[in-house]
């Protein structure tokens, strides 16, 4: 019973909760907030989060601009941001 109240209590992050990471890193970016010298580590867990979600279903890949623009799927969203519908 007390390995039921821990897993209850445990922090759990949901997928959502990951795109909005990917989309707070890209954000940063974007802005210039993170250091030359922290680039490569940003990138990396940036990569591997996007490759993540990808694999999971909470974002496509990102498409080619004339295929978004014929694209009608109102599915996941693609890792260019956005929320899922």
């Amino acid at each position: 019973m007390a390995e039921e109240t821990t897993q209850e209590n445990a922090p759990a992050l949901s997928l959502q909760d990951l795109v909005l990471m990917m989309n707070l890193i890209r954000a940063t970016s974007e802005r210039g907030a993170i250091r030359a010298e922290e680039m490569t580590e940003v990138g990396t867990v940036y990569n591997k989060l996007v490759a993540f979600l990808q694999h999971s279903g909470a974002i496509k890949p990102a498409q080619a601009p004339a295929e978004n623009s014929a694209s009608t799927d109102n599915g996941p969203v693609d890792s260019e941001g956005g929320q899922p519908d």
